[in-house]
C-alpha cells in the first residue's frame, strides 16, 4: 500500500488523501445522527412519560391536600356541607382544569383509580351516613377509610414521583452520556483527522521537499565543480525528469570540464615542452606566466620572477631590465648567470593580444643559445687555427731546410771543437735552442694537420699506465722533482686514437708539472656522466692567471717564458677530432682542474 502511494503522482496522492478525509467525515456524520436519533429517543421519552406523569402526579399530590383539608376541616362536624364543598371542588377542578381533557399515562391508571375511588367513598358512602344521619358512623368513616387510604395515596404519589424522578435523573444522564460521548469521539475524530492531516501532509512535503533538497544540495555540488555528480533515482513522477536532466546536465558539464582540461593540458604542455623560456605578462590583473623553460633556464619559480620584476635585482640587470622595459624587441643577446651555469640567450618581446585582438599584455621570450655561441667560438677558433696551420705549415717546411742546414754544420763543429772551443761558442746552448726550435716546428705541423684518428677500442687506465713512466723518465722530470701521481680510474673501454690522446694526456700533464714547479700532486680520476666518460686532471700549483683563462685555447698564448702556448690548442683540436671536448672546470691559487670528455655512443 505505502508502495503504491509513493509511486502516485502528487494529484493522485492529493486527491486520495481528500477522499480518505471525506470517507472519515462520513463516518463521523454517521455516528452523530446514531446519537441525535438516541437523543430524539429519550427525550421522547422525556416527553411522553416522564413529564406528564410527573405532572399529573404534582396535581393529584396538591388536589388531595386540598381535599384532606377540606375533610379534616370538616371532621369535627361533619355535614352534608362536606359533601357539597368537596363535590363543588371537584367540579371547579375538572371544568377549569385542561389537564382532564389529555389521557392518564398508563402507568398512573391505577393511581388514577385509587383517586377516584377514594372520591367514590365521600360521594357515596360518606354522603350516605349523613344523608341518615349518622354523623359518627361518618366521622368515625373519615377517620378510619378515608383518611388512611388517603395518606396511602400520596405516600403512592410520593413513590411514584421519586420513580419519574428517578428516571428524568437516568433519561438525563443517558442525554449526558450520549452528549459526552458524541463529544469525545467528535473530538476523537477531529484529532484523528488533524494528525492523519499532518501525517500524510509531512509525508506528502517529506516526498516533494527532501528529494528538492537532495537535488539543491547535489545542483550546488556541481556548481561547486563536481563535474559528473549523479543523482539517485527518485520515486517521485514528478521528479524523476527533472532528476534525469540535471543527471544530464551532470554528466555533460563533466565531458566538457574533461574536455576543457585536456585541451587546456595539451596546449599547456605544447608551451612548457617547447625549448623557448615563455614569460607573459597581463597588463590589468599584472598576473605572470612563465612556462616550464623559463623556469628552469632561469632557476626561479614564479613567485621568484614576480619578484624580481617588481624590484630588479642586482644581478643579471640587462635581462631583467629588458622583461620590464615593456619594449618590442626582436632577437637581442643577453647574458644570464645562475648558480650553476651561464646562459647566453636570444631575447624577444611581443604584445599580447585577445580575441578582440586587443592588447592586453606583452610576451617575453628567450631560447638558449650558449651552444650556438660557444660553436661559433669554436668555429671562430678553428678557422683561426686552421689560418694559424696554413701559416705555420708553410713557415715550418720554409724553417724547417735552413734550420737541417744549421743542425749539421754546427753538429760538425761540436764534433770537431776542443770543450773550451764548445764553452766559448756556446755550441751546448745553440744545440738545445735548435732542439727547442725543431719541437716548435712539430707542434705547429701537428696544430695545421694532426691527422685522422685512426679508433681502436683501448682502456684509458692502459694510457695512462704507459704514458706516466715516459713522463717521469724525460729530461724534463729531475731527482729534485717530488711529484705524486694518483690515479683512480674507473674501468672502462673507450674507442679513441691511443696516440693523439696520449698527446693530449701528456700536454695536460706537463702543463701541471710546470705549474708545481715540481712539488705537488696530480691527481687523475673518472666518472661517467650523461652518456660521457669524463677525465679529470687535478694540480694544486698556482692556478691560471685570470686575463689568460678566456685565451687558453688560442695558439702562442702562454703565461710561461719557455711556453709554445700550443699544448692546450693541440688537445682541443684533438679531441674535436674524436668528437670530445676540454674544458676548464675550476682553478684558483690551490690548483686546476681540467675536463676531458669523450663520448661514449
Amino acid at each position: 500500500m505505502n508502495q503504491l502511494f509513493r509511486n502516485m503522482s502528487f494529484r493522485s496522492q492529493i486527491l486520495t488523501i481528500l477522499l480518505l478525509i471525506t470517507f472519515m467525515l462520513s463516518g463521523f456524520s454517521l455516528v452523530l445522527v446514531h446519537a441525535i436519533d438516541k437523543m430524539n429517543h429519550v427525550s421522547n421519552e422525556i416527553k411522553d412519560e416522564d413529564v406528564p406523569q410527573m405532572v399529573w402526579l404534582s396535581y393529584w399530590e396538591e388536589q388531595l391536600n386540598i381535599k384532606e383539608y377540606i375533610v379534616k376541616n370538616n371532621l369535627k362536624n361533619p355535614t352534608v356541607s362536606l359533601i357539597e364543598e368537596y363535590q363543588s371542588y371537584d367540579t371547579r377542578v375538572i371544568e377549569n382544569n385542561e389537564r382532564y381533557k389529555q389521557p392518564v399515562p398508563k402507568s398512573l391508571i391505577p393511581l388514577k383509580e385509587k383517586i377516584e375511588l377514594l372520591d367514590f367513598k365521600i360521594s357515596n358512602n360518606v354522603q350516605g351516613l349523613l344523608k341518615y344521619g349518622d354523623i359518627e358512623g361518618a366521622k368515625e368513616y373519615l377517620k378510619r377509610n378515608y383518611l388512611p387510604d388517603l395518606h396511602q395515596i400520596k405516600k403512592d404519589i410520593n413513590s411514584s414521583k421519586e420513580e419519574t424522578v428517578d428516571s428524568l435523573d437516568t433519561l438525563s444522564d443517558t442525554l449526558s452520556v450520549i452528549i459526552k460521548d458524541s463529544l469525545i469521539l467528535l473530538l476523537i475524530l477531529t484529532v484523528s483527522a488533524i494528525v492523519a492531516s499532518l501525517y500524510v501532509s509531512y509525508r506528502m512535503s517529506a516526498s516533494l521537499t527532501k528529494p528538492i533538497e537532495q537535488m539543491i544540495e547535489k545542483v550546488n555540488d556541481i556548481a561547486d565543480g563536481e563535474y559528473g555528480l549523479v543523482l539517485q533515482d527518485t520515486k517521485q513522477i514528478e521528479l524523476k525528469q527533472l532528476s534525469a536532466s540535471i543527471n544530464q546536465m551532470s554528466v555533460s558539464l563533466e565531458d566538457s570540464f574533461w574536455k576543457i582540461i585536456k585541451d587546456k593540458a595539451y596546449r599547456q604542455q605544447i608551451l612548457n615542452s617547447l625549448p623557448v623560456g615563455i614569460i607573459t605578462i597581463e597588463d590589468e590583473t599584472n598576473s605572470i606566466f612563465a612556462n616550464t623553460s623559463a623556469k628552469q633556464f632561469l632557476d626561479l619559480n614564479e613567485k621568484d620572477i614576480c619578484g624580481y620584476m617588481e624590484e630588479c635585482p642586482e644581478y643579471n640587470t640587462e635581462f631583467w631590465s629588458m622583461v620590464n622595459s615593456g619594449e618590442i624587441h626582436e632577437n637581442k643577446k643577453v647574458l644570464f648567470g645562475t648558480k650553476e651555469t651561464c646562459y647566453c640567450f636570444l631575447a624577444s618581446q611581443t604584445q599580447l593580444f585577445n580575441e578582440k585582438n586587443e592588447s592586453i599584455g606583452r610576451i617575453f621570450y628567450f631560447i638558449d643559445i650558449s651552444d650556438t655561441e660557444e660553436l661559433e667560438k669554436r668555429m671562430h677558433q678553428s678557422e683561426k687555427l686552421a689560418l694559424v696551420g696554413e701559416v705555420a705549415a708553410g713557415a715550418a717546411h720554409e724553417i724547417r731546410n735552413p734550420l737541417a742546414v744549421i743542425h749539421g754544420f754546427i753538429s760538425l763543429m761540436n764534433q770537431s771543437l776542443s770543450d773550451e772551443e764548445k764553452k766559448r761558442f756556446y755550441l751546448p746552448l745553440l744545440m738545445k735552442e735548435l732542439e727547442r726550435i725543431n719541437y716548435i716546428i712539430e707542434e705547429m705541423l701537428l696544430l695545421s694537420k694532426p691527422g685522422a684518428p685512426v679508433m681502436k677500442k683501448v682502456s684509458m687506465q692502459d694510457i695512462i699506465n704507459e704514458l706516466l713512466p715516459l713522463i717521469t723518465h724525460s729530461s724534463k722530470f729531475t731527482e729534485k722533482d717530488k711529484l705524486i701521481f694518483d690515479v683512480k680510474l674507473q674501468p672502462h673501454i673507450l674507442k679513441v686514437d691511443e696516440k693523439q690522446i696520449k698527446q693530449v694526456l701528456h700536454n695536460l700533464i706537463r702543463n701541471s708539472m710546470e705549474a708545481m714547479d715540481g712539488e705537488g700532486v696530480i691527481t687523475i680520476y673518472s666518472q661517467v656522466h650523461d652518456d660521457n666518460y669524463c677525465l679529470y686532471i687535478e694540480d694544486n700549483g698556482k692556478g691560471i692567471p685570470l686575463h689568460m683563462q678566456q685565451s687558453l685555447y688560442q695558439p702562442f698564448s702562454t703565461s710561461k717564458d719557455s711556453g709554445t702556448g700550443l699544448g692546450l690548442p693541440i688537445a682541443q683540436r684533438i679531441l674535436e677530432s674524436h668528437g670530445g671536448q676540454i674544458k676548464l672546470l675550476s682553478t684558483s691559487s690551490r690548483g686546476t682542474v681540467f675536463v676531458i670528455k669523450f663520448p661514449l655512443h
